[in-house]
């Protein structure tokens, strides 16, 4: 379960990554409808990084709790 929650927050650090990227590209080529749905996507993407993060270091400590019980 652990690795599942680990590919799932380097996969939402991806994707901010590459929509900044695509944000940059847009707005040097002036197509700033395209970069405001990509600026869009890198936000969405960021914040539900930081979430996962969170929830990762969240279930390790529980795990570690746990484990100390024993």
């Amino acid at each position: 379960m652990d690795k599942i929650f680990k590919i799932l927050t380097y996969s939402w650090l991806v994707l901010a990554v590459v929509s900044a990227c695509m944000a940059v590209y847009f707005l040097s080529i002036k197509d700033t409808d395209n970069a405001l749905f990509f600026i869009f996507a890198f936000l969405i993407s960021a914040v539900l990084f930081l979430l996962r993060r969170y929830q990762l270091k969240k279930h390790q400590a529980q795990i570690n709790a746990q484990n100390k019980k024993k």
